[in-house]
C-alpha cells in the first residue's frame, strides 16, 4: 500500500504511478482505498482521477518519502559493488514481441554492466508520461529537453503463412489472397503493391487497429501483411511465414532511440543504441529475407 502511495504521490499520475510499479490502475486505486481504511481518513480528494492530496496525505507523502531514501542509502551501502545497472527502454509492441524481447539475453550479455527491462508501447500512447529511460521510436517525435540516435531504417517486404503461397506460381499473389493492413501503418500496405505492380482493384482487404494484431492474423494464416523485415525475420527462419516477392522491398520509417539530454546513463545508452544498430544489421537471416534485405540494399536502402 505505501509503495503505491510513494509513487503516486511522487509521480502526481495515476497511470505513471502503475506503469513504474507494472500494475494496472484499478490495482493502484485499490491500494490506495485500503490505505485510506486502515489509516481511517482520506488521503486525496474525490474530484476528479488524479486529485490533490488532503493534508492528511501530504504529511503521510513526507514521511514515506523520508523513510524510500532511507531504505534506498541502506541498499547502497550494502549492494554488491560493480552490480549491473538497469535500463527501462520502451518500445513498439510488435518490435518490443518480435525482436526485442528474444534479443535480449544476447544483449545483456554483450553488455554486461546492463540490466534491461522492455516495455511495449501502443500508437498514440503519450509515452512521455510514462517511467523510462530511453525510448525506442519510429514517428519522428522528439519532445523538448530529448535527443535522437537513428538505429536503422525498416525495410518493407510482404509475408504471408507458406500454405497460401503455393497455390500460386512464384513471383505472383494468389488469386483474391486477402491483403491485411493496419491502421497505425496507413500507406504501407499500397506502396509495396504499386512497387509490385499490382494494380488489381479488387483484392479483399481487412482493416486492424494495430499492426501487432494485423501481423497476428498473417500467421494465423488470414492473408497478406506488409511488415518490417526486422520483424518477421525469426518468423521466416521457422517456418511460420514466407516472404512474398523477395524482390520487392520498400523503404519504411526511420527507427530511433530517444533519450533525455545529459541522462547520468547517457553513455550506458550510446552502448545500448550501438549494440541495436549491429543486431538489426544481423537480424535478416537465409529463407528468402536475407536475400530481400540484399535488393533493399541494392536499391540504396
Amino acid at each position: 500500500m505505501l509503495v503505491a502511495f510513494e509513487a503516486l504521490a511522487r509521480l502526481g499520475n495515476r497511470a505513471a504511478a502503475a506503469a513504474e510499479l507494472n500494475v494496472t490502475l484499478g490495482a493502484i486505486g485499490k491500494q490506495l482505498r485500503a490505505l485510506e481504511q486502515w489509516l481511517g481518513t482520506p488521503l486525496f480528494g474525490e474530484d476528479a482521477r488524479d486529485p490533490p492530496m488532503t493534508a492528511a496525505g501530504r504529511r503521510l507523502a513526507q514521511a514515506v518519502t523520508a523513510g524510500m531514501e532511507t531504505i534506498q542509502i541502506g541498499i547502497a551501502e550494502i549492494a554488491v559493488p560493480g552490480a549491473p545497472m538497469e535500463l527501462l527502454l520502451l518500445a513498439p509492441t510488435s518490435l518490443a514481441m518480435r525482436w526485442l524481447m528474444p534479443l535480449l539475453p544476447r544483449l545483456e550479455q554483450a553488455l554486461p554492466g546492463l540490466r534491461m527491462r522492455i516495455q511495449a508501447t501502443h500508437t498514440g500512447e503519450d509515452w512521455v508520461v510514462l517511467p523510462h529511460d530511453a525510448a525506442i521510436r519510429r514517428d519522428g517525435f522528439l519532445p523538448p529537453g530529448y535527443r535522437s540516435e537513428p538505429l536503422f531504417r525498416e525495410n518493407l517486404a510482404a509475408f504471408a503463412a507458406p500454405d497460401l503461397l503455393d497455390r500460386c506460381a512464384p513471383g505472383a499473389l494468389p488469386d483474391g489472397l486477402p491483403l491485411l493492413e493496419s491502421n497505425t501503418r496507413l500507406g504501407e500496405l499500397d506502396r509495396w503493391l504499386a512497387a509490385a505492380g499490382v494494380t488489381k482493384l479488387g483484392l479483399p482487404r481487412q482493416a486492424f487497429g494495430h499492426f501487432y494484431i494485423t501481423y497476428e492474423a498473417a500467421l494465423a494464416g488470414h492473408g497478406l501483411v506488409v511488415a518490417p523485415l526486422l520483424v518477421a525475420a525469426a518468423d521466416v527462419a521457422a517456418g511460420r511465414l514466407a516472404i512474398v516477392r523477395p524482390d520487392i522491398v520498400v523503404r519504411g520509417a526511420q527507427v530511433s532511440l530517444i533519450s533525455r539530454e545529459h541522462d547520468p546513463s547517457a553513455a550506458s545508452l550510446r552502448d545500448v543504441a550501438a549494440r541495436l544498430r549491429e543486431e538489426a544489421a544481423r537480424a535478416a537471416g537465409p529463407d528468402g529475407v536475407g536475400s530481400a534485405q540484399g535488393a533493399a540494399a541494392r536499391n540504396g536502402d
